[in-house]
This record gives C-alpha cells, sequence and structure tokens, in this order.
C-alpha cells in the first residue's frame, strides 16, 4: 500500500497542477469531481481491549464540499478471546479476535479552502467478525466462529491543508454494531451470544492521508 501511495504522488501532483476539471450539464451548471485516495488507521476497544484498524480509503469530492468513497479496514492486533470454555470450546485454547469491513463513506467539509477547517461524515459498510483458536490433538490454529455484521460509525474530524495534492485528516467517532447473531446453546438449552454488540459499540478515533488534485486556495505547505 505504502508502495502504491509513493507511484500515485507524483501523478497527483501533475493533476494538482491543473484547474477548472469539470463536467457541464446544460450551459450554467458545473459539477467539479476532485479524485483523493490514501491509508487511514483507526485505534478503538474490542473485547476490552485496545485495538488497531489499519486500510484505506478513496473517492470523489465533490465542489470542494463534499465527499462520497469507499473504504477498506482490517483489525490489525487480534484481541485475545480467554473464555473459550463458555462458548463449547474448553480444550481449545489461544483465542484471537479477527475482523474486516468495508464499505461507503459520505462527508461535508466546512470551508475546505482554510488551512485547518472542520467536517463531519458518516461510513456504513458490512464486515466479518471471526473467532480463531488453537485446536488441542495437531495444535493448529482453526476459525471456530465467525459472524456476518453491519458497521455504522458517524464521525467528526479536523482536516489539515499540507499541500494541493495532501491532506491530513484526523477524527473522532463511534462505531455501532448491528446484526451479531452467532450464539452457543449449552447443556441447559441457554443461547449464549459469540459476538456480544456492547463489546464493539465503542469511540473510535482515526488518522488518514488523503493525496489527490484538491485544487485548495491555501496549505501550510504551498
Amino acid at each position: 500500500m505504502i508502495i502504491f501511495t509513493i507511484l500515485c504522488i507524483p501523478v497527483l501532483s501533475l493533476y494538482a497542477q491543473k484547474s477548472d476539471r469539470f463536467n457541464e450539464f446544460g450551459s450554467q451548471k458545473r459539477l467539479r469531481l476532485n479524485i483523493y485516495l490514501g491509508p487511514l488507521i483507526a485505534f478503538s476497544s474490542v473485547e476490552g481491549n485496545f485495538s488497531i484498524d489499519m486500510g484505506a480509503t478513496g473517492g470523489f469530492i465533490i465542489n470542494e464540499d463534499f465527499f462520497a468513497g469507499i473504504y477498506g479496514q482490517k483489525l490489525r492486533n487480534n484481541p485475545p478471546r480467554e473464555d473459550l470454555a463458555n462458548i463449547g470450546l474448553p480444550t481449545y485454547s489461544d483465542g484471537e479476535i479477527e475482523m474486516i469491513h468495508a464499505g461507503g463513506v459520505l462527508g461535508y467539509m466546512h470551508k475546505p479552502g482554510k488551512v485547518l477547517h472542520w467536517g463531519i461524515s458518516g461510513s456504513a459498510g458490512v464486515g466479518i467478525l471471526t473467532l480463531s483458536a488453537t485446536e488441542p490433538k495437531y495444535l493448529s490454529r482453526e476459525k471456530v466462529y465467525d459472524d456476518k455484521v453491519y458497521i455504522v460509525i458517524p464521525k467528526l474530524f479536523a482536516e489539515l491543508n499540507v499541500t494541493k495534492w495532501l491532506k491530513v485528516n484526523a477524527s473522532a467517532g463511534y462505531r455501532f454494531l448491528g446484526k451479531v447473531s452467532s450464539f452457543y446453546v449449552n447443556q441447559d438449552k441457554e443461547k449464549i451470544l459469540i459476538f456480544n454488540k456492547s463489546d464493539y459499540n465503542k469511540p473510535e478515533f482515526s488518522v488518514a492521508l488523503f493525496f489527490g488534485a484538491f485544487e485548495i486556495r491555501r496549505g501550510i505547505l504551498n
């Protein structure tokens, strides 16, 4: 991902030198689209453990104020799961949580021509939660449970225009999970959730670098 981003920088710089790129609809209306892409990293909590999500995002800035795009993220530090006996795996060990999700992003930037400005955004996507553990007989890693989930993250962000082709974005939001349905039925016929939404509905803080042809008027390194 890093190599790809570095290779993109000179191309995006050439685009940033061009002005007045737009599609015309009728004689008066103009729709201006600028492309952006970049890496992102998010910090939150998963089942009481500090979590790090890494991924990438990209899309279009519409008339400088609004943006729409897509994203993808993967949980990198795999928080541990220790209550394996409670979910029917008494002989398994070294449980770990894995998560991957992707979806769409919509947002608004307030006065994006300023070097430092703020905005609001929201992402919505689908993901897979997976519980992996070590099988006792052959000591091999197995995916023992998984669950498809919906993820919604509203955010408030601050953004810094560094150059005409680079922005730094810092955001704070809240992650909501839906459709968590995997469960284990114990000997007493009780249903025990494998993944509990309350362990994932948590605040989230993220940092992203956006590369693109922004056509902003001011940047701290311009």
